[in-house]
């Protein structure tokens, strides 16, 4: 099992983070993308792949809205060739960064449109991107979804699907099953994004905020669940609140959106996840306003106590 951690980009400090996840055992690192909200995420992956030598790195996600495909193609091009091929790029129909200046995210139609435009960009089937390396292989492209709709679109058009539906193995088989009969190719991977508390003694638990933040963006996917995360999510959906993203202190409790408990309690709970069939698992340590040494100690601490028995599953 690939795991994959996933946390917001730092101005200055990302190759640190870098650094400490690839000396725990993480497969890669993506960051989240917010022009609004957090530090660009395409100039802090450039400073992750120098600093990193087999951690691969990815955004999850950008969008092709306040981004350009022909400008984020070629971003990602050169972070591909940059890090000697271990970008990937992850694609949401948009959020944060759209709503705080005024936009929409994209209709499905239009978000499965442009991801095949920025994979043919990629791939030099376009004379747009006229400099990539032959030798290299093209970044691939990787669709973030939660309802069946969205699904469908990222699996005839990408390279991957990053399933964002909370931390129930029944609906993370759900739409995996969709992901597998709308697929484009036998190399089509699935992802599970998934939001781990783990809880140590004298490190507070920081996932409440971004709990919220992604609870809510999933449900209509999990409107006819009775389950603890459909209604984790119904709740977030109810007070969430577009002038702070969710990411300000006191909001709604929806810990159930998430997996959380000791090292013991979030292996297993991982490892239900996993047994769904999904390819990769990417975690969620912290939020944006956790302080740093906390972050980096929760890094190594997953990496200690819970990443080896999930890699060698």
């Amino acid at each position: 099992m690939r795991v994959w951690l996933s946390t917001f980009a730092r101005a200055g400090q990302t190759d640190v983070i870098a650094r400490t996840a690839e000396s725990a055992g993480f497969y890669g690192l993506t960051l989240t993308d917010s022009q609004c909200l957090v530090a660009d995420p395409f100039v802090e992956l450039a400073a992750v792949a120098d600093a990193t030598h087999t951690l691969q790195l990815g955004t999850c996600a950008s969008n092709l809205v306040t981004r350009h495909p022909t400008v984020v193609a070629a971003m990602a091009t050169t972070l591909q060739e940059r890090s000697g091929g271990r970008m990937h790029l992850g694609i949401a129909r948009g959020d944060s960064a759209l709503s705080k200046v005024g936009l929409h995210p994209l209709t499905i139609e239009d978000f499965g449109a442009a991801l095949a435009d920025v994979r043919r960009l990629v791939q030099g089937d376009d004379a747009t991107i006229a400099w990539r390396d032959p030798a290299i292989p093209p970044t691939p492209i990787i669709g973030v979804a939660s309802g069946p709709h969205a699904i469908e679109a990222v699996a005839r058009n990408a390279d991957g699907l990053i399933l964002q539906v909370g931390s129930d193995p029944a609906a993370i088989e759900r739409g995996l099953s969709e992901a597998r009969a709308a697929q484009r190719s036998d190399d089509f991977t699935v992802a599970a994004y998934v939001i781990v508390g783990l809880v140590q003694e004298g490190i507070p638990d920081t996932i409440d905020a971004v709990s919220h933040v992604l609870a809510r963006m999933a449900t209509s996917a999990l409107a006819d669940d009775d389950s603890p995360q459909a209604r984790a999510s119904a709740v977030a959906a109810q007070s969430y609140d577009v002038a702070t993203h969710g990411l300000a202190e006191g909001q709604p409790e929806v810990e159930d959106y998430a997996v959380r408990g000791d090292a013991a309690g979030c292996t297993a709970a991982l490892q239900r996840i996993a047994a769904t069939g999904c390819d990769e698992l990417i975690v969620i340590l912290g939020s944006a306003t956790t302080p740093m040494d906390e972050l980096l100690d929760l890094i190594a601490a997953f990496g200690d106590s819970v990443l080896p028995t999930l890699t060698a599953a």
